[in-house]
């Protein structure tokens, strides 16, 4: 009962036109976006000009853990148009608590330039005193997924890592190359539809988590490295600083516009076992080749697609610099075969070793998948989403063809090659 002794009121139905899309051509993911928005147990009417849509509706309803309150009819207003009533159920497409409410966009200064020290001390959660030692790659204010493996990290007090002015000395650092605070347009990133802002926060908060592993697995290798070998310290030193920069700039994309998004658990069990790799050239071919080089393809995705400039910048730029890690990665690893023919045997029993570790993952997870279809539509009308679904499979393609062509180049013969592309986790890097 209401404070006024009468019964509370249920939601209002809900109505979505579906226009004239089915299901495999961005219906499912229109209809995620419309049921993650409603109450449990609201009504939601789709109306489509597809009978054979009609139909699906209620057996999609079941399969995703909602309610089909009637059968199809038809309903002749402008046109013949068929007309399904869900109910939507209490189900949650992440093992996760529920995101937290959009805060307000992460403050600017000078109208544009989004700087780290402030990214630091306005993000959600701030930064701990002490952490867990066993969280996984979670970025700075993403929400953990449970189900993710237990990591052991050794330094867990942030008294015993921080110094003055840190924040500032990193981004000094990064100043030599390209600058995370002043080269992105970040005031271009504020003010998109809510839909659309939370598909990008989800797929920033997936390329962050990647960039963590880029950066451990070199640093990694950096205290073992003779330091007479001083052009290998240099590269491996590079390398780190870009993967710092990329963790940087994908985090603030992900927070600027005020939305979080999941570090996934398929993501988390992926990263882990890249950092299991205890050689040398077996970690280039699996972070360089195989990851940067199918990263290289969804940044030059995410840079043709973003809805907004700053997105746009943020891929663009680590793209040109994993270009360099993915040129070392293949010369690298096609010198080793060819300095020692029986490297080969090595290198694909890694990508093996890898994949049987992660043979529970079958695909990237849904929850990557609208998002990264609703980036790509810049919105969720019907007809954008289906050109954004298209966009998706095409991008799985050219993934595929450009993984293959990288492994040739890197000394494999064209059956091992697609062997090793087949290997390769679905988890992208």
């Amino acid at each position: 009962m209401s404070a006024s002794g009468s019964p509370p009121t249920k939601p209002a139905t809900r109505v979505v036109d579906a226009g004239n899309i089915e299901f495999g051509d961005g219906l499912e993911i229109l209809l995620s976006t419309v049921f993650q928005a409603a109450e449990p147990g609201q009504t939601i009417d789709v109306t489509t000009a597809s009978r054979a849509t009609a139909l699906e509706l209620p057996g999609w309803a079941r399969s995703t853990g909602h309610h089909a309150e009637r059968d199809w009819k038809e309903h002749n207003g402008n046109g013949q148009r068929f007309v399904v009533r869900l109910r939507r159920g209490d189900v949650v497409p992440v093992l996760g608590p529920d995101l937290p409410p959009p805060s307000d966009p992460m403050p600017l200064r000078l109208g544009s330039q989004f700087h780290t020290t402030d990214l630091i001390s306005a993000a959600p959660g701030g930064i701990p005193s002490s952490a867990q030692p066993n969280h996984g790659l979670v970025p700075l204010g993403a929400i953990p997924e449970t189900g993710g493996p237990d990591y052991a990290w050794r330094l867990n007090t942030h008294d015993d890592l921080w110094a003055e002015e840190l924040t500032d000395l990193t981004e000094r650092a990064s100043s030599s190359q390209w600058d995370a605070t002043t080269d992105i347009p970040w005031n271009e990133a504020i003010g998109l539809p809510e839909e659309v802002e939370r598909a990008v926060a989800q797929v920033m908060t997936f390329i962050a988590s990647n960039e963590y592993v880029a950066l451990y697995v070199p640093a990694k290798f950096l205290p073992q490295v003779n330091p007479a070998f001083v052009d290998v310290l240099m590269w491996l030193a590079s390398h780190i600083n870009d993967e710092a920069r990329h963790v940087e700039v994908f985090t603030k994309r992900a927070l600027v516009g005020g939305q979080r998004g999941y570090a996934l658990a398929a993501t988390q069990l992926s990263l882990h076992s890249l950092l299991q790799e205890d050689d040398f050239s077996s970690a280039s071919l699996l972070l360089n080749v195989l990851g940067e080089g199918t990263f290289i393809d969804l940044l030059g995705f995410v840079a043709r697609n973003a809805p907004d400039a700053a997105t746009a910048a943020c891929a663009r730029l680590a793209h040109r610099d994993e270009q360099r890690h993915v040129h070392f990665g293949i010369s690298h690893v096609r010198r080793s075969q060819k300095l020692d023919p029986d490297s080969t045997r090595q290198l694909i029993a890694a990508v093996e070793a890898r994949a049987a570790r992660l043979a529970t993952l079958t695909g990237l997870s849904p929850v990557l998948l609208e998002s990264l279809t609703v980036l790509a539509s810049g919105s969720v009308s019907a007809a954008a989403l289906r050109q954004g679904a298209g966009a998706v499979k095409e991008l799985t393609k050219l993934m595929e063809t450009n993984r293959i062509r990288r492994l040739r180049a890197a000394g494999f013969d064209k059956e091992t090659s697609h062997y090793l592309s087949e290997l390769h986790t679905p988890n992208l890097m």
